[in-house]
């Protein structure tokens, strides 16, 4: 009896290895390239931002969704319920998917996680499973389904509104759309990284209040799909050179000879607007920002008009010889194109994004300028001496990230891909609020008429007492004149 115990205990332990070696492990190991690599299996925890209901994720990941309006039609945006779910068709590896539902109502709505130490100007892949499930009974598969039922992924590169994830700030970048009913599809996004953090949304919306509207989730991936690319050092010039000017050598024959450019030329990026065209779609298909578009172009809005021409990117110039006299010619020698790039902060007292007279500069504003994943100059502005200009910057592009106190709001992006010319200054403005002003528009308060200073306006009270003792003066002397007179002829 002893020994077929022993045996039985030995084929056991056999078979959990055997076993153990035959499933593949849920949790893959997390290389380099990876930010991080969710598969919802790990513990949820309760988001406080539902004011009712169950908001369950996963930690460090957040919920949002669109709130109803007093407007709206009985059973459309409704907040949904979030849950770990792990029935066995709902689920896309492992144990459990992220389940984001209502029940006979729409939602808009889904989840978001913060990513915080990314290189900067590095490639990000973000890729996710996603699952709708939507029908008007107890069906297992979508039957008389919503309609419009779509689900997308985005990243958004500039880190969110003042910190804070904002998925319709129109930063993000989105996937393709996909209605994925009753199987699971891949949904894959690629952008760029602009600030060291980015925020990654999961998207889900419907149009019909049917019986069941619900979405799974799983296998979350963020990873470089590309690291930024080797840091260069930045040339700078003699520190007897002006900004942008060049160093010289005197040419001593009477012959004007030309000097060799310093800079290539190049055409630049350019785009012929369409009918249908819109800002945010151009700066999308050449990941660009609305904001730089418009400071390139000198665009005061977001309206355009077929056949338009727009800088997307400038065209780099020579650098040629500078004639000073017929004999004498001063020849570019030791500094390639190199320009500026100008930052400043304001008071964007009218909400407008466009910096008008009267608005005041913003103190205590960090402006940090990198390169190629590389931290080039930063700034802290000091609210008198703006725009202040960062010099002796290559021909390049530079991503400037602008850091501001929570007692204010940004009515202009903070962080932006620039283009510095060989030669000249490129400008980032931040247009800013305080959280204090709400939505009203602030400026200077006006004197009210009537309080003005007689040093700046005559006072009519006194103007017109002058001129009564003028005139009573006057009728004096004219009846001391006619007096004398009389008594003179006497």
């Amino acid at each position: 009896m002893r020994h077929v115990l022993s045996t039985a205990i030995a084929i056991t332990i056999l078979a959990l290895l055997l076993l153990q070696t035959t499933i593949p492990s849920q949790v893959s190991a997390q290389d380099s390239n990876t930010l991080f690599n969710e598969g919802f299996e790990g513990n949820f925890v309760a988001d406080p931002y539902c004011t009712t209901g169950t908001c369950n994720v996963p930690e460090g990941w957040g919920v949002w969704f669109i709130p109803r309006r007093d407007t709206d039609p009985p059973g459309i945006n409704f907040q949904p319920e979030y849950t770990r779910i792990n029935t066995a068709n709902r689920v896309k590896s492992g144990s459990a998917a992220q389940r984001v539902a209502t029940e006979n109502a729409t939602f808009t709505g889904g989840i978001f996680k913060i990513v915080n130490n990314v290189k900067i100007g590095s490639k990000l892949r973000f890729t996710v499973w996603g699952q709708s499930w939507s029908t008007n009974d107890e069906s297992p598969i979508s039957a008389r389904p919503s309609t419009d039922i779509k689900l997308k992924i985005g990243i958004d590169p500039m880190g969110g509104s003042n910190g804070q994830a904002s998925p319709l700030n129109g930063q993000v970048v989105w996937s393709d759309e996909q209605d994925a009913k009753d199987a699971y599809a891949q949904f894959s996004v690629e952008t760029e990284a602009k600030s060291q953090t980015v925020i990654v949304y999961l998207y889900a919306t419907m149009k019909d209040p049917v019986r069941h509207n619900e979405v799974y989730w799983d296998d979350a991936v963020l990873e470089y799909s590309a690291p930024p690319p080797t840091a260069t050092v930045t040339p700078t010039l003699p520190t007897t050179a002006e900004p942008g000017a060049t160093t010289a050598s005197q040419n001593t024959t009477s012959t004007p000879a030309a000097a060799s450019p310093t800079v290539q030329p190049t055409n630049g990026i350019t785009y012929t607007v369409q009918e249908g065209d819109t800002l945010y779609d151009i700066a999308v298909k050449y990941n660009k920002s609305v904001e730089g578009i418009k400071r390139l172009n000198g665009l005061s809005s977001d309206l355009l008009s077929i056949g338009q021409v727009l800088i997307i990117e400038p065209a780099a110039v020579a650098t040629a010889a500078v004639t000073v006299q017929p004999t004498q010619i001063l020849t570019a020698t030791a500094t390639p194109g190199t320009g500026a790039l100008c930052v400043q902060a304001y008071f964007d007292n009218n909400g407008n994004g466009v910096r008008d007279t009267g608005e005041d500069l913003v103190p205590n504003v960090l402006f940090n300028v990198s390169a190629k994943g590389a931290a080039v100059k930063s700034y802290t502005s000091d609210g008198k001496n703006e725009p202040y200009c960062m010099r002796n910057l290559s021909a390049s592009a530079y991503t400037v990230a602008a850091i501001i106190t929570p007692a204010y709001v940004a009515t202009t992006p903070l962080n932006d891909t620039v283009n510095v010319p060989g030669g000249a200054a490129a400008q980032f403005a931040v247009g800013l609020r305080r959280v204090s002003d709400g939505n009203q528009v602030v400026g200077p308060t006006e004197t009210p008429q009537g309080a003005q200073s007689s040093g700046n306006s005559p006072n009519i009270l006194a103007i017109l007492a002058t001129i009564g003792g003028a005139l009573i003066i006057l009728v004096t002397i004219g009846f001391g004149v006619l007096f004398f007179m009389h008594n003179w002829k006497m």
